[in-house]
């Protein structure tokens, strides 16, 4: 019975993705709305998930230069859901992701930091709205918990509290209108590629990485030979191996539709999506 079936895709999504049934968004089939098909959202997201999926060890060029802070993003969030029109990060601290994330220069290095174009859309007394320029991408910052006694103007008191660190650290890019030099010399970080759609589906389904397989992959450059980026991360009897990742974006309830693994060995493969390839690559450590 249809019902049923989309029944338990919902509590499907609530399983893997931590989005309650009724905060799913349906897609005009009925079922729940995961990925975007806008391509400049998709571009987004695309250099969303490069900038999150990073570490100390493999930084990414948008990084703080001194100290690191895409890394440790991920610990403050609790879901990702996309909406028609924009995608929405559930977290414990709104103001504080933001200002993680707002574009700052740095003369003395010289470089930028955060993510080139975005800026400031508005808040309201759970909501910090973030657009990027270049792309037209959304992105909504929400307070998981709720309070009725917060008023806009507290987000607005905590957000300044919380970007007070950008005067000291460099310029604040993310005040202008427009974009700057220094941000229009990074184009290519979100100009489209033929991964472009896989890393967004891959951003939407990092939660079950971060949280449910305890892993941190980042971004590494191709292999000798080949063209497109390499996902990498350590495994252990703690975090899971590239069988298990594998399975969640090709085998189970919230797969990337249409991708497909071609394994090169026991650690290492390439995930398919159209022509779009790139390299899974899970190494056993401590």
């Amino acid at each position: 019975m249809p019902h049923v079936h989309d029944r338990a895709l919902r509590a499907a999504v609530y399983e893997y993705l931590n989005i309650p049934p009724r905060e799913q968004d349906l897609t005009p089939d009925g079922v729940p709305l995961i990925d975007t098909a806008d391509p400049d959202q998709q571009a987004f997201h695309g250099l969303l998930c490069s900038c999150l999926m990073s570490t100390e060890r493999d930084p990414h060029p948008l990084e703080e230069p001194v100290g690191s802070k895409f890394p440790s993003l991920f610990r403050y969030f609790n879901r990702l859901a996309m909406r028609p029109d924009r995608l929405e990060i559930r977290t414990n601290t709104a103001c504080r992701i933001a200002s993680r994330l707002l574009p700052l220069h740095h003369p003395e290095h010289p470089r930028t930091s955060g993510i080139p174009g975005l800026r400031v859309l508005g808040m309201n007394s759970r909501r910090v709205r973030l657009v990027h320029l270049p792309t037209g991408g959304r992105l909504d910052l929400i307070e998981s918990r709720a309070s009725s006694g917060r008023r806009t103007r507290d987000t607005k008191s905590e957000f300044s509290y919380e970007t007070s660190w950008h005067d000291e650290a460099g310029c604040r890019l993310w005040t202008n209108d427009v974009l700057s030099p220094q941000e229009a010399a990074c184009t290519e970080l979100w100009s489209p590629r033929p991964w472009t759609a896989l890393h967004s589906s891959l951003l939407m389904r990092a939660i079950p990485l971060w949280n449910t397989f305890r892993i941190m992959p980042a971004w590494r450059q191709p292999r000798p030979g080949e063209t497109f980026p390499t996902l990498f991360w350590v495994s252990n009897e703690n975090k899971a191996d590239v069988s298990k990742v594998v399975q969640l974006l090709t085998e189970s309830p919230v797969k990337i539709p249409g991708a497909a693994y071609e394994a090169d060995g026991r650690e290492t493969g390439k995930l398919h999506l159209g022509d779009a390839r790139i390299r899974l690559h899970s190494r056993l450590g401590a």
